[in-house]
């Protein structure tokens, strides 16, 4: 009478071990990310100029090489930011994302959310125009930005990192092809911006970055690196978070990452 019992009770584990797992590693995971473009990272893809509705870039490519190691189906929408952010920490009660990509590390983001190794790092850099610059502009220190008698900086950005932190220092602008329309007409001098976002511009804008406009990488300032953000209220949480933090140093060991990002430099350094 007891063997019937025995071989009811590793049934009744087994199912319930496999419906774990099912969930764990089987379902779709949904991300979220902002919804306007960031070239080179998230951005639409233009065919014969015309904006289409794929949305391409350094962000996507890695996912889609995690992912598919993983051997896992993932969904991005792209929504406004702040909303993305919300939605990922309210997971447990809404249930709509348990990620969000290309964000930059902070204290009160690791506190909601699993902070995966860096994908990618954005450089400090200071961008002008060769038409009213003889020589290259050479950053030794950031005192050295506080010389300059007209900064361009675009509204809502904050260049604390520069030691620019009074209003008055700044000429501000709606957009950073304003800044650059700026800087090509003389009327300020340099505008802070990390190389890679003022340069991609020319994935989506190419026709309107000025050909005069340079950039001066300033190596005194940290660069800022890019993670993915998991939810601390998913169920697989952890385990989403260890699989992909693998899968990155696995990539960045064996150059995939590298490749991602040389591919999309080639692209707006043409």
């Amino acid at each position: 009478m007891l063997q019937p019992q025995i071989l009811i009770f590793p049934m009744f584990v087994g199912l319930l071990w496999t419906t774990n797992v099912s969930y764990v590693y089987a379902k779709e995971v949904k991300i979220c990310d902002d919804d306007v473009e960031y070239p080179p990272y998230t951005y639409y893809e233009r065919i014969n100029n015309k904006v289409s509705k794929k949305i391409i870039g350094i962000t996507n490519d890695t996912l889609t090489v995690v992912f598919e190691a993983l051997n896992l189906n993932y969904h991005i929408d792209h929504i406004p930011w702040k909303r993305c952010l919300f939605e990922v920490a309210k997971f447990n009660k809404r249930k709509r994302y348990e990620m969000f990509s290309t964000g930059s590390y902070t204290l009160e983001r690791a506190e909601k959310y699993y902070v995966t190794s860096p994908f990618s790092e954005i450089y400090p850099a200071v961008f002008y125009s060769n038409a009213h610059f003889t020589a290259d502009i050479n950053v030794d220190n950031i005192e050295i930005l506080q010389k300059f008698d007209s900064v361009c900086g675009v509204l809502g950005y904050f260049y604390k990192e520069y030691g620019l932190t009074r209003e008055s220092d700044f000429i501000r602008v709606p957009t950073i092809i304003a800044g650059f329309k700026m800087l090509e007409s003389n009327r300020c001098q340099i505008m802070p911006l990390a190389i890679q976002v003022g340069y991609g511009l020319k994935l989506i804008e190419k026709h309107n970055v000025p050909e005069t406009i340079r950039a001066a990488r300033i190596k005194v300032i940290k660069s800022e690196t890019l993670h993915f953000f998991i939810s601390k209220k998913s169920p697989r949480a952890f385990e989403l978070y260890t699989k992909i933090n693998h899968e990155l140093l696995r990539l960045k060991y064996e150059g995939v990452l590298d490749e991602i990002h040389a591919k999309y430099e080639t692209l707006y350094t043409q």
